[in-house]
């Protein structure tokens, strides 16, 4: 009893401080705000949405205050350094696709830079050595993130709140909510993500991010996070947590009120994913964290400009292809159809389908959780191994993503993103310190040589009668597979004729062009940056499932427990039994180390 009274005291207090949302009907417990204002009582406004990234590491802007620093052409660089050759490896340690998938959703709680109309669009040359892809458009589309009023040097802002707060499933305003909200539910016809027309005007539903900016019409869903259509592994996610939600919701007692019931739910799957992040997905990307030694309200959990620009940027991780495999009973002949129809390769084996997901089809296509199912789809997450974290990235999901640009007379003429050249110039746009000197911000010791960073034997070309001499750089023979794993000229040799000087490195670059430690997915400096961020993020939050008495109460009151696994979230929302799940879902192998 004294623990209830305790949590219900925290009420009032919240109140009194701004911290918490006020109802007529309130919980007993202290509701978390949706804007992340209020976590810390002694610093309100820390960790809240349109606070400025922090920074560890000196800002590098050409001028000083905030233009971006000079290097070379960002494609240029992705072209010689994040090309993948048509060859890609997996994970080594056998960590699945649910890692990246996860790491995505989880960005999507605690980070989102703010766009602007400035164009920084990086230029593309189609007559380039080494240029594949044709982009009528002859830039790859990117504009400079908002600055935080009045900085000098420029910093950057935050417009989600920085904790591991639900907000993907729920937002951060009371207006987009309350659009999603269904009394003490969230809104699901057909226990499917609501389409923006649920409420019968599209026009009046809470803006979605599309390819070339903002969807506030057609037949896009609808998620708490404006996001949640870039990819459909993603739509994916937000739907297993809605339908979390409306479970939790259930099983709670008839007499509580609407508003009790929601925000019950609500924090226990803000809970559940803290959970999962620190209990499964951290270890399996080999990450180590010291121990928690309890909530610490002198510790800032805004994100790091040097974390969100760079260390978290791990698209290396991402492949390309997504294979479903499930009982062939579960879809119609008319299903089937509708499949092929829309460019999946469906294989029927016996009593099993396998469905074959084509890149095209991920990203902004709000039809695939309802077309393949979400069960199938979560599990298949589970099956495949993630992409290895090195420096190679999958062509045709991200390194050269082809839109083609409405109005075909004569032709259609098509635009190019290039995800890794945009990692590259968004660092220099957010006025990221150089490779060595981010690595000494978090501790480490500076490389003396390209050679040193990648660990390879040679930064120097060889003496090869398929290479040009003096222009090796420029021949696509120096990007040759020779044989498994190894390139006829090494990353360090590429990146020494780039940029000449390890001090002028992108820190990116570097970065990903690190060995990965033993036990890890990272190398030195990524697995720094993440286990800085994250011990912030768990340590500096006072509603952290470890601090927090309200899910003890929860679970002696209604027996409702968040320490649950993503597998047995999968199992308790599809149809998919737990024995068809991984104990671990982030691991294909979980014996591996």
């Amino acid at each position: 009893m004294q623990v209830l009274r305790k949590a219900a005291a925290l009420v009032a207090i919240g109140a009194l401080l701004g911290g918490g949302i006020a109802h007529a009907e309130s919980p007993f417990f202290e509701v978390q705000s949706l804007d992340g204002r209020g976590n810390n009582r002694a610093h309100p406004e820390w960790g809240t949405v349109g606070e400025g990234y922090s920074r560890l590491a000196p800002p590098r802007y050409a001028d000083g205050a905030g233009q971006p620093a000079e290097g070379p052409n960002a494609r240029y660089v992705s072209n010689r350094i994040f090309a993948e050759g048509g060859q890609r490896y997996l994970s080594e340690r056998h960590v699945s696709q649910w890692a990246q998938v996860w790491a995505q959703f989880v960005d999507h709680t605690f980070g989102l830079r703010e766009d602007t109309a400035v164009d920084a669009s990086i230029p593309w040359d189609n007559e380039a050595p080494l240029e594949s892809v044709r982009n009528d458009l002859l830039s790859t589309p990117m504009r400079r993130s908002g600055e935080v009023p009045g900085s000098s040097p420029r910093e950057q802002k935050n417009i989600v709140s920085s904790y591991l707060d639900g907000w993907a499933v729920y937002g951060g305003s009371q207006e987009r909510l309350d659009w999603l909200r269904d009394g003490a539910k969230l809104l699901l016809p057909n226990n499917l993500l609501p389409r923006r027309d649920a409420r019968g005007n599209s026009a009046t539903a809470p803006p979605m991010t599309g390819p070339f900016g903002a969807i506030t019409s057609g037949p896009g869903v609808v998620t708490g996070d404006m996001r949640g259509m870039e990819n459909g592994t993603i739509t994916a996610v937000q739907t297993l947590f809605a339908r979390e939600h409306n479970r939790i919701v259930d099983r709670l007692p008839a007499h509580l009120s609407d508003e009790e019931k929601f925000q019950i739910a609500r924090k226990v799957v803000s809970a559940e994913q803290q959970w999962i992040t620190y209990q499964e997905f951290l270890p399996a990307m080999g990450v180590r964290l010291a121990p928690y030694r309890g909530y610490n309200p002198s510790v800032r959990t805004s994100l790091a400009n040097e974390f969100a620009t760079v260390g978290y940027r791990s698209h290396s991780m991402v492949r390309g292809d997504l294979s479903v495999v499930t009982e062939a009973a579960r879809y119609s002949e008319a299903q089937l159809k509708t499949l092929r129809d829309k460019g999946f390769t469906v294989t029927i084996t016996g009593a099993k389908a396998e469905v074959a997901v084509p890149p095209q089809l991920l990203p902004f296509n709000p039809d695939l959780v309802d077309d393949v199912q979400l069960g199938p789809l979560l599990q298949s997450f589970g099956r495949q191994d993630e992409g290895l974290n090195d420096e190679l990235i999958d062509e045709n999901t991200l390194r050269s993503i082809i839109f083609v640009i409405p109005g075909c007379q004569p032709r259609c003429l098509t635009a190019v993103i290039d995800v890794a050249a945009l990692d590259v110039q968004r660092g220099r746009d957010h006025g990221i310190a150089s490779y060595n000197d981010v690595r000494r911000a978090y501790g480490l010791a500076p490389k003396p040589s390209f050679q040193a960073i990648s660990g390879e034997a040679t930064e120097s070309f060889p003496a090869d009668p398929e290479l040009t001499p003096g222009a090796e750089i420029d021949d696509p023979d120096s990007l040759d597979w020779i044989s498994p794993g190894q390139r006829r000229t090494t990353v360090a040799a590429r990146m020494k004729a780039i940029y000449g000087d390890v001090h002028g490195l992108d820190a990116i670059v570097g970065m990903m062009a690190e060995p990965r430690l033993p036990g890890s997915e990272f190398g030195e400096l990524q697995q720094a940056i993440w286990k800085k961020q994250f011990e912030a993020l768990r340590d500096g939050d006072r509603f952290f499932h470890a601090n927090d008495p309200a899910l003890r109460s929860i679970k002696a009151r209604y027996g409702i427990d968040y320490r649950r696994t993503l597998g047995d979230l999968i199992s308790a929302n599809t149809d998919i039994r737990r024995d068809g799940l991984a104990y671990n879902v982030f691991r294909t192998h979980p014996s591996m180390g």
